[in-house]
């Protein structure tokens, strides 16, 4: 019987291969995602390439270079972030939370200059009057997708009172005391601003990335319980169907499997219970299509093969592979 660790690489190692195959296309030393698999559209918008998925595509290869270490998984990165540089000269993005991952997976493969040059532009980013990043440019909409990834990559690149504001504001406006959970944001409007109530697994990832990259114990822990009353009693994160809502969960598996290695006992272990309760049941749901998985966009169910569901995104099935990598890193 192969032990943990070994059980998860060879799940994680068989969800890289499908994303590979299907997904993924490579031209000399150039390779990208496409959106879909088969590349139909879907009401004009299925096939193409999408900015931040891109970067998530880098993370993901990264983490299957670092637990399944070869030549071919080393190269991988660079290759995904020339096809992301072909496509969008500049990195210019009118995205706030879009160059955030851009930065991110720029700094996870080595290229740490290119993300403190992103990191600076997000710090001019900030709105002095509320002391949060919007979401996008003009944008009147202050939001835990972009100001959780933005307050991440200040911190890893060393502008750490930046950070803080961000992870501050973020605390004190959208985390719910009734819950403890992060609401999604602020719309800042003509009377006002008003709370955006609703509840993203995607919220609580991002949050618990930057208090667990600015090292603050205490929020990230709670921020760990409040996940897992959430998800009780299964403890499976809840599935945001296809679009960029497939990328949701596994972006939340990341970081709790980052706070099961930083926090310890019982809140690691909360942390460590949900990576694994989730990536359990999207491996005990999936189908097998062509001799490959094909995961669900809903853990919690079955995944649907049907050419129209949102399981034939790329963001639903790099978001299983991303919390397959997750179970690795905790087993």
């Amino acid at each position: 019987m192969p032990d943990a660790r070994e059980l998860w690489n060879g799940r994680a190692a068989a969800a890289e291969a499908m994303v590979l195959d299907r997904f993924v296309r490579r031209v000399g030393p150039v390779a990208w995602g496409r959106s879909a698999w088969p590349p139909l559209r879907r009401g004009g918008g299925r096939a193409g390439w999408h900015y931040w998925w891109s970067a998530h595509l880098v993370d993901a290869a990264v983490d299957a270079a670092g637990h399944r270490p070869d030549p071919a998984r080393a190269r991988r990165p660079g290759a995904l972030l020339r096809g992301t540089a072909v496509r969008n000269p500049g990195w210019a993005r009118a995205f706030w939370d879009d160059l955030a991952w851009a930065g991110l997976a720029l700094d996870r493969a080595g290229h740490h200059r290119h993300a403190a040059r992103i990191a600076a532009r997000l710090g001019g980013a900030v709105d002095a009057r509320v002391g949060a990043v919007p979401w996008r440019v003009g944008s009147t909409l202050l939001n835990a997708p972009a100001n959780g990834p933005a307050a991440i990559l200040l911190a890893r690149t060393g502008r750490r009172a930046s950070a803080e504001r961000l992870a501050d504001w973020l605390q004190a406006t959208l985390v719910d005391p009734g819950t403890g959970l992060v609401l999604d944001g602020v719309e800042i409007g003509p009377t006002g601003a008003h709370l955006v109530t609703d509840l993203h697994t995607y919220c609580q990832g991002v949050v618990l990335g930057a208090e667990l990259a600015l090292g603050r114990r205490a929020p990230a822990a709670a921020l760990v319980e409040a996940v897992a009353r959430w998800t009780a009693p299964s403890g499976v994160l809840p599935g945001e169907g296809g679009g960029d809502g497939g990328l949701f969960a596994g972006i939340t598996s990341r970081y709790l499997a980052l706070a099961a290695r930083l926090l310890d006992g019982d809140d690691a272990a909360r942390a460590r219970a949900v990576v694994l309760a989730s990536a359990d049941a999207l491996w005990a749901g999936a189908v097998t299509v062509d001799g490959r998985p094909l995961f669900a966009a809903d853990w919690r169910r079955p995944a649907d093969p049907a050419p129209t569901a949102p399981e034939r995104d790329l963001s639903v099935q790099l978001g299983a592979w991303l919390a397959l990598e997750a179970a690795v890193d905790v087993s």
